[in-house]
């Protein structure tokens, strides 16, 4: 039976809520919105995660398996057995970050190949407990949770702490004064953790000063023993900063821990996330049964990538059988010539004719869940050196301004040559109208990759994907494909 809106409101009338409290709270909800079910049958459901491939995942712990739903609502296996797998995460990617309770270890499924790799399965040489939720920083890590419920057969770690493992693998624990961590959170554009403490009814908040380095922690909220009872399990961020966390309702706060109210939901719930085509869905794991409501505010974006596997643990762990069961495939790629080169194109990228005569090919690159412009990948030539890579990479540098400006650039080698890799994000100077005009507009949150492909003999082929953050970044792992570049590989460069 669907819970209206109004059923939010009347409940924060007979429990006393503010005027303002209420009114923040109905203004968050899209208009006559409903709690509505939309997957049953399950034994307890956990960790939702939405896809920037247009779908959703959910744990059935119990039934160890992870659940795949579609825009239309249709469920299916995604991967089973799953490792009773809890908390999951997508990068921009399409990266999926799973919690292995059961298999009492972090892992990878790739978003191409669906390979399975394992992050972090033992801190100190002694197993987990059983990593329960995680949550993606901006610099490529993770944080996750690893309480134990239940049976303490064959714990070895001496306290139930929160761990970070670094961009290159690295596994170091975090915190270790809470009794029982469960949910968390990457907020405040990567300065805050947030930690769920359930056997105090606490929510606790962490400044992050660093990557994987935590300061001291302050309680921002307790739930009401009567009111909200145990929690908070999982939680979610819209993008203001406002935290949901699951105790017997979805309990909303401020970004300080200021209570603004509840939303009453048909069964006990255990975990939410944002997601749906314009992120302004909240879904919500539930006892026996995935819900959503619509809103009117959207979630947190997603964090362009996590963590690689370290060569020690990057393998497929076959002691513990886990099976993709997905109809995840690579996406398909055609060979383009273009000029001396050869470039495989996903099928997703729109071949368009060139703007102008400098182009020698152009492609549209579809926008993630969340953005609403495409990238464009421009491919140019120019005999000899072009200008020079120096004089380029700077000139490609200077399109970009802002205090959030960030610039990474490598140097590799491919089949088809020696290769300059530029990556530059913050506000994008975009040119508007003919380029004798002059005319440039800042768009903040752009990214640009370029790449400088020296073709023995021939001379140098620009290729320019330029567009909104996330969509360039998940965009960034084709790109090297299409040409055989390799990141892995790549030597940092500096202009000289």
């Amino acid at each position: 039976m669907p819970v209206r809106v109004t059923v939010a409101l009347m409940l924060g009338v007979m429990l006393g809520f503010e005027s303002t409290a209420r009114a923040d709270v109905a203004a968050l909800i899209q208009d006559g919105a409903e709690v509505k079910k939309v997957v049953g049958d399950c034994k307890f459901t956990e960790g939702p995660a939405y896809s920037p491939k247009g779908f959703l995942v959910f744990s059935d712990i119990p039934n160890s398996r992870i659940v795949r739903v579609e825009e239309d609502g249709k469920a299916s296996d995604f991967m089973k057995p799953s490792g009773k797998s809890n908390g999951l995460m997508f990068d921009a990617a399409g990266h999926l970050y799973v919690c292995q309770g059961e298999a009492r270890r972090v892992v990878r499924v790739g978003g191409v190949d669906g390979k399975i790799e394992v992050l972090c399965d033992q801190f100190e040489g002694k197993k987990l407990n059983s990593p329960n939720d995680l949550a993606l920083d901006f610099t490529g890590g993770l944080y996750f949770t690893d309480p134990r419920y239940g049976s303490e057969e064959g714990r070895e770690q001496s306290v139930m702490g929160v761990y970070y493992v670094d961009a290159d693998g690295k596994t170091t624990r975090v915190i270790d004064s809470l009794k029982r961590p469960n949910g968390v959170l990457v907020a405040a554009a990567g300065q805050q953790l947030i930690v769920a403490e359930p056997d105090k009814r606490e929510v606790w908040v962490y400044p992050i000063t660093a990557p994987g380095k935590i300061g001291g922690g302050k309680l921002i909220y307790t739930g009401d023993a009567t009111l909200d009872g145990g929690g908070p399990d999982g939680m979610a961020l819209d993008s203001e900063g406002r935290i949901y966390c699951t105790y017997n309702s979805v309990v909303v706060l401020s970004p300080s821990g200021e209570l603004i109210g509840r939303i009453p939901v048909p069964e006990h719930p255990a975990n939410c996330k944002f997601g749906g085509p314009d992120n302004k869905t909240l879904f919500i794991t539930a006892r026996t049964s995935l819900y959503s409501l619509a809103m009117n505010v959207d979630g947190a974006p997603f964090a362009a990538k996590g963590p690689r596997p370290t060569p020690q643990v990057s393998r497929r762990d076959r002691s513990i059988p886990v099976r993709l069961v997905a109809d995840e495939k690579p996406v398909a790629a055609t060979e383009k010539k273009v000029g001396d080169i050869t470039l495989k194109v996903p099928a997703d990228w729109k071949d368009q004719p060139p703007a102008n005569r400098l182009r020698l090919a152009q492609f549209a690159i579809p926008a993630i869940t969340g953005d609403k412009d495409p990238g464009e990948l421009v491919i140019s030539f120019f005999e000899g050196d072009g200008g020079g890579v120096d004089p380029n990479l700077k000139r490609w540098n200077d399109q970009f301004t802002g205090e959030n400006k960030k610039i990474k650039l490598a140097q590799g080698e491919s089949p088809q040559g020696t290769y300059y890799f530029s990556d530059v994000s913050g506000t994008y100077l975009k040119p508007i109208g003919p380029p004798i005009a002059g005319k440039k507009e800042p768009t903040p949150d752009y990214r640009s990759l370029g790449v400088i492909l020296q073709v023995k003999g021939k001379g140098n082929y620009f290729l320019r994907l330029t567009g909104p953050d996330r969509t360039i970044a998940a965009a960034a792992e084709k790109l090297r494909q299409s040409f055989g570049g390799d990141e892995k590989k790549e030597q940092a460069y500096e202009i000289k």
